[in-house]
């Protein structure tokens, strides 16, 4: 004890054989409590304690007694008690705080301690006893519950969703500071009032309230809602049901989100998708246009072409014919010869185009000049086509007179290669 802190000597007195064993009898009492328990005199000296506090110090009660919180103790803790416990003697009655407590090993603890003044057998006042709680644990719980809250406030005051809760009747009873950025309100003026306010549809509110009471949640539900300048934005709510708990009623928690930008992203893209639908449906007509006149321009090609090749078999050739079976001299035989080369090497762009039947070739005749100019024999092409030798060869004739090289040196092969 400090000097000028004890506040009265102790007075001896002799120790019968029956207070020792109401003493011994005491000990065994305390020790069988599993809460430490200690006692002191006037001047804070330790007279005792039960096992239970000594192992909470991580001390031997035999180091204990005869100390003080000076020998025990870092020196601000020990200020502490010692200030305590003058106060208690001041006072007196029971006494209750918080503190810390170290270790042996220098961990801290927290606990409650619980005091109370003792008078000795002259009845003046003798000391103190106590005991304490460990609330290390619920410190701990505390401590991270406190963190916990710091946490959710900074999210909640920060977060730009607007969170909030509310009663099944729409009654706002905590919102996130983000609603100010919308309504022309402050937070504290909205707890009360109802959410459905703001509603641009009040059927909405309906629809809202029963798929939540079905579903017991909703996700994504849209609203509109109207801001500060009274024009209208939308939200996105996702919010639940949460059971009440013992007098607290059931409330809804949810969140909204501002998703306007969103909905005009979506608008504009939905026209644009719009606008290249009509556009691909124009250029599907156009194309459509285009291959009606680009068939009609080779229908026009192919009866153009038709109608040369049909006029040079019909009005030029069968003349030539006849010209080449007259008396002609050699000169006029050569010019003759020379026109018939050149006429049929100006139609032959034309043959590998058009269809055979501009010869008049039949259908059979066709399929034997297909395999004449595939390099077929006479003996394959009767063989496939299950006819005579003969008969091929009366085919063969017919389409060397229709294409005009019968009596001509002129290989059948060769010249069906040059028409393709």
């Amino acid at each position: 004890m400090k000097k000028g802190k004890i506040i009265e000597e102790p007075r001896p007195y002799n120790i019968s054989n029956e207070e020792t064993e109401a003493s011994v009898f005491l000990q065994k009492l305390i020790d069988s409590i599993p809460i430490p328990i200690f006692y002191k005199d006037i001047r804070g000296v330790y007279l005792g304690g039960n096992q239970a506090f000594g192992d909470f110090l991580g001390r031997k009660m035999e180091d204990v007694v005869g100390r003080t919180v000076h020998d025990i103790a870092p020196k601000d803790l020990a200020e502490r008690y010692e200030r305590a416990d003058q106060e208690l003697f001041r006072t007196g009655g029971v006494q209750t705080y918080e503190s810390p407590v170290m270790h042996a090993d220098g961990t801290t603890h927290y606990v409650i301690f619980c005091k109370a003044t003792f008078l000795n057998q002259d009845g003046i006042l003798g000391g103190l006893i106590g005991s304490l709680f460990d609330i290390t644990d619920r410190k701990e719980v505390e401590e991270r519950l406190r963190g916990s809250e710091a946490k959710y406030r900074r999210i909640f005051e920060n977060i730009q969703d607007i969170y909030y809760e509310a009663g099944l009747d729409g009654a706002v009873l905590e919102i996130s500071p983000s609603i100010e950025k919308y309504v022309p309100f402050k937070r504290e003026d909205l707890i009360g009032r109802s959410v459905y306010d703001f509603y641009a549809d009040k059927k909405r509110r309906t629809d809202f309230l029963q798929e939540i009471k079905e579903k017991g949640y909703v996700r994504d539900f849209e609203i509109q809602l109207r801001d500060r300048q009274d024009a209208l934005f939308t939200c996105s709510i996702t919010a639940a049901i949460l059971p009440g708990e013992g007098e607290r009623p059931p409330r809804i928690v949810g969140s909204m989100r501002n998703i306007s930008e969103r909905k005009r992203a979506e608008e504009t893209l939905m026209q644009t998708e719009e606008e290249l639908s009509i556009k691909s449906r124009n250029l599907e007509e156009v194309n459509t246009a285009l291959k009606v006149l680009l068939k009609q321009r080779e229908d026009d090609r192919k009866k153009m072409e038709e109608d040369v090749l049909a006029n040079v078999k019909i009005t030029i050739l069968p003349h030539i014919e006849k010209l080449k079976k007259g008396p002609l001299t050699e000169y006029q035989r050569a010019c003759l010869g020379i026109l018939e080369e050149q006429t049929k090497k100006i139609i032959s762009p034309f043959l590998n185009r058009i269809s055979q039947t501009c010869f008049d070739l039949t259908p059979q005749e066709i399929r034997v000049a297909d395999f004449v100019k595939n390099g077929n024999t006479t003996k394959e092409i009767a063989d496939i086509l299950g006819i005579s030798i003969k008969t091929v060869d009366y085919h063969r004739d017919n389409i060397r007179r229709k294409l005009g090289i019968k009596n001509h040196h002129t290989n059948l092969r060769s010249f069906l290669l040059k028409l393709s």
